[in-house]
């Protein structure tokens, strides 16, 4: 993607950007990675101690809760001696009208001390205090109530929906939601019902009691019984409802039920009841949220703060790291003696770092160099000069061997003429080339010793080998490296001859190219074997003079590979009895003398 390579080629085009870089990622990361590891372990904690404190609350009021139950059951069980008396044969004397009146006192004075709903006594229908109809009922009575299911139960609680008090207690006949502890005795012999009692606490009790704890919290609190019955709640209209999608089955070390968005805190009430609060997690994380923030904030403010320490640091490192590359560089291109400004400045008292010690050594360094630059340079130039008269000195034998066994051939066998005419040929090639001791001369004297090294290879031919010379206007007055053409011409020549080809036409054609000279020499010899062809090109390409094989065209591709001399290359193109063609480049070269 675009952008994610400009960002790479932002980073890695300076130095300066690259520490940058490195030190965001070797401050930033670590403080990403501790952040996010502090940010989870103080959710954890935070969480941890929300929920905690919740539970201790709620537990507190379990207490209450439990407190209040078992005050209702220990009155119950006080009722009980009470109920000896009235269980007497009863007749209307006196006496027992007193005992009635004694017991219903009691029962009054415990109805109003800890503030019960109510406390009602189902009595045998034949016990006199059974019409009372205050606490004392008939036992017929439970059916109208709807509690004749409490004779064979197994618990000491229930729950009542719309309770009617006695009329000469309530006469307004509103009902009322209650809780009852109650009491019965079935005689053991008979298997009749002796008496039933129940201290009766209303719902809204309990319910009140939910509320308070949990006012101005977003938490939901009730209890229900082991049928799921909603018993009491902080929503009263929930009242008599059922739960059933808790699960109720907790031990005494784990209190908590978890699901994708509640916590539910369930103890198990001393009456076998469940008292359960619900805890929405984004409660428990809205309160976290508070310290969660004071801690990004300060990480927002120390960000900035290891940003500008990191860019200041870095900009003085890379300023003068940069400043010594740079004098570095420029002293590499050739320059001999580059100031770096900041290392001049220090003194004495200055305390050097590493990159100042290492400027104070470039500097040193430099002026050492700078004493024997110009001795190397002159030696090696005088090394490659030497190299290249070299080179250009074993043209001449090796063409002057070839000339002379040239001219041996034709005087044994009788052409004296002829030999005496290239005899003449050489003297006057040889004056030219003395002549021009120059190791870079003009294209057309160029061309003028080729002329004299064909006329004379003619002679030799009897006039079987012919050329042509084409250069385009102006060209000629370039220069060109000494006995360029000559090997050239020769080896089209000497290997060009066959049974089938009599008659050698060459062509050479120079012209112009994008700053450089074009040589084209093109025979219709009878080529070269591929073989051959790819030792002479690898030879070509690695600069490889070899004194046994190639060596003229070998010599040449040498000598104008140097820089001074063209920064040439030589192509070579050739087909089995079709011909050769050879290309030659070099960079344009003009005599200012």
């Amino acid at each position: 993607m675009p952008i994610i390579r400009y960002v790479k080629n932002f980073i890695f085009s300076k130095y300066h950007h690259r520490l940058i870089f490195s030190f965001l990622i070797c401050t930033l990361l670590p403080l990403i990675l501790m952040g996010s590891v502090l940010y989870s372990i103080t959710h954890k904690i935070a969480g941890d101690s929300i929920l905690n404190s919740i539970i201790l609350a709620d537990d507190q009021l379990s207490i209450r809760i439990n407190n209040r139950l078992n005050q209702a059951e220990k009155v119950s069980n006080t009722i009980q001696y009470d109920m000896y008396s009235l269980m007497q044969k009863m007749s209307d004397t006196r006496e027992d009208f007193a005992i009635i009146s004694n017991v219903r006192d009691n029962i009054s004075l415990l109805k109003s001390t800890f503030d019960f709903y109510h406390i009602d006594i189902f009595l045998d229908d034949k016990n006199i205090a059974a019409s009372e109809g205050l606490f004392f009922h008939p036992l017929s009575d439970l059916r109208k109530t709807g509690l004749e299911d409490i004779i064979n139960s197994n618990q000491k609680w229930i729950y009542k929906k719309q309770y009617n008090l006695p009329y000469v207690i309530n006469n307004t006949k509103n009902t009322q939601d209650v809780i009852a502890c109650f009491n019965v005795l079935n005689n053991q012999v008979s298997g009749n019902t002796e008496y039933v009692y129940l201290v009766l606490l209303r719902t809204d009790e309990l319910s009140k009691m939910l509320q308070e704890s949990f006012d101005n919290v977003n938490l939901t609190g009730y209890i229900i019984d082991q049928n799921g019955t909603v018993i009491s709640h902080t929503s009263k209209e929930l009242i008599g409802t059922k739960i059933n999608n808790i699960d109720l089955n907790i031990n005494s070390d784990n209190t908590i039920v978890e699901n994708s968005s509640l916590y539910y805190h369930i103890v198990v009430l001393d009456n076998g009841w469940y008292h359960i609060t619900e805890i929405p997690k984004n409660y428990i994380f809205k309160h976290i949220y508070t310290l969660l923030r004071t801690f990004i904030i300060i990480i927002f403010l120390s960000v900035p703060v290891i940003l500008l320490v990191i860019f200041f640091t870095s900009i003085n490192l890379t300023d003068r790291i940069s400043k010594l590359s740079s004098a570095m560089d420029n002293f590499k291109l050739g320059k001999k003696s580059i100031d770096v400004d900041y290392i001049s400045a220090l003194d004495n008292n200055y305390s050097l770092d590493e990159v100042d010690k290492l400027g104070l050594t470039f500097l040193n360094m430099q002026s050492s160099i700078n004493k024997n630059m110009q001795s190397i340079l002159e030696l090696t130039l005088s090394e490659e000069k030497l190299k290249y008269q070299l080179l250009q000195s074993q043209i001449n034998p090796h063409f002057l061997y070839n000339i002379l066994g040239t001219i041996q051939t034709c005087q044994t066998i009788g052409k004296i003429d002829i030999a005496n005419r290239m005899i003449s040929n050489l003297t006057r090639f040889y004056r030219m080339s003395l002549r021009k001791s120059d190791e870079k001369i003009k294209i057309k004297d160029e061309l003028e010793i080729s002329k004299l090294y064909l006329e004379m290879e003619q002679l030799c031919r009897q006039d079987t080998l012919s050329w042509t010379i084409n250069a385009e206007e102006g060209i000629e007055n370039f220069l060109i490296c000494k006995f360029t053409l000559q090997p050239f011409l020769e080896n089209s020549i000497l290997h060009g001859y066959s049974s089938e080809k009599t008659n050698i036409h060459i062509n050479i054609n120079i012209c112009y190219g994008d700053d450089e000279v074009i040589i084209t020499i093109e025979d219709n010899g009878c080529g070269i074997p591929n073989d051959k062809l790819e030792q002479i090109r690898y030879k070509l390409s690695n600069h490889i003079v070899d004194y046994n094989q190639h060596f003229g065209i070998c010599n040449v591709n040498k000598r104008i590979s140097n820089t001074d001399f063209g920064n040439g290359i030589v192509l070579i193109e050739s087909e089995e009895r079709k011909g050769t063609k050879i290309i030659i480049k070099y960079a344009q070269m003009e005599d200012f003398s």
